[in-house]
């Protein structure tokens, strides 16, 4: 593969803007300056890319990745109200066409999944997958018995035909409490804990499935790995 086509997979612009990066310098393989455009590079190989002296990791397509988002951002290419979500991102992916798996509310922080393949982003979207997702909730009033069992049985919200449960409900203190739903209805949770008689305060979106947000720094984000895609029950590509 030609130099600046492999630039252009890694989502450094068109055909021209690739050329005048290594015409002007600002590629570098394994710590080398590149200066032609048109030489041959097995981007398997690559151990170090560094452009205009960022340092780019060298991307397997298509790429699946998680976000820990934090509050005041859409998710959304473009937002009404608040920055979007993908300013979190370099800019490299908007040319790849990264898309959000679901979106998180403007207010609500946590587990983001992206991805260029169009595929598992419809997969994972879709309420017919029945992925759990689990949050941490934090309540304004104390958290009940009471109010962790209707939510376990079910409550019925505006619109709906049918109660909507929670698979998993756990205490974690006074005011904290996870839960796990396996829908995408409009402000699930915060509707079934309102109907069920408190209401949620802050919202923490921690896992997906058996895959777990960790120690991802707010606003951060990293690839995932084969097992990681595992974890959600979709195979690696390739």
């Amino acid at each position: 593969m030609e130099l600046y086509r492999f630039l252009q997979q890694q989502g450094f612009g068109g055909r021209k803007a690739c050329r005048e990066l290594v015409d002007y310098g600002l590629v570098e393989l394994d710590g080398v300056v590149a200066s032609d455009w048109r030489m041959a590079v097995d981007p398997a190989a690559i151990r170090t890319l560094r452009v205009d002296g960022e340092p780019w990791p060298v991307l397997a397509l298509p790429c699946y990745l998680m976000l820990h988002k934090p509050a005041g951002y859409e998710t959304s290419h473009q937002p009404q109200h608040h920055l979007s979500v993908f300013r979190l991102l370099p800019w490299q992916f908007a040319n790849l066409g990264i898309a959000a798996v679901g979106r998180l509310d403007v207010d609500t922080t946590g587990l983001l999944l992206f991805s260029t393949d169009g595929q598992f982003v419809h997969s994972l979207s879709s309420p017919r997958k029945l992925i759990p997702k689990c949050y941490q909730v934090t309540a304004r009033h104390a958290v009940t018995p009471q109010l962790l069992q209707q939510l376990r049985d079910g409550v019925l919200l505006h619109d709906e035909s049918a109660p909507l449960a929670a698979t998993q409900v756990e205490q974690l203190d006074t005011h904290r409490f996870n839960m796990s739903i396996t829908q995408g209805k409009y402000h699930q949770v915060k509707r079934m804990v309102a109907a069920a008689g408190n209401r949620v305060e802050q919202l923490h979106r921690i896992a997906m499935g058996e895959l777990a947000l960790g120690d991802l720094v707010e606003g951060q984000w990293r690839l995932l790995d084969a097992a990681e895609l595992a974890l959600l029950g979709y195979p690696a590509p390739g």
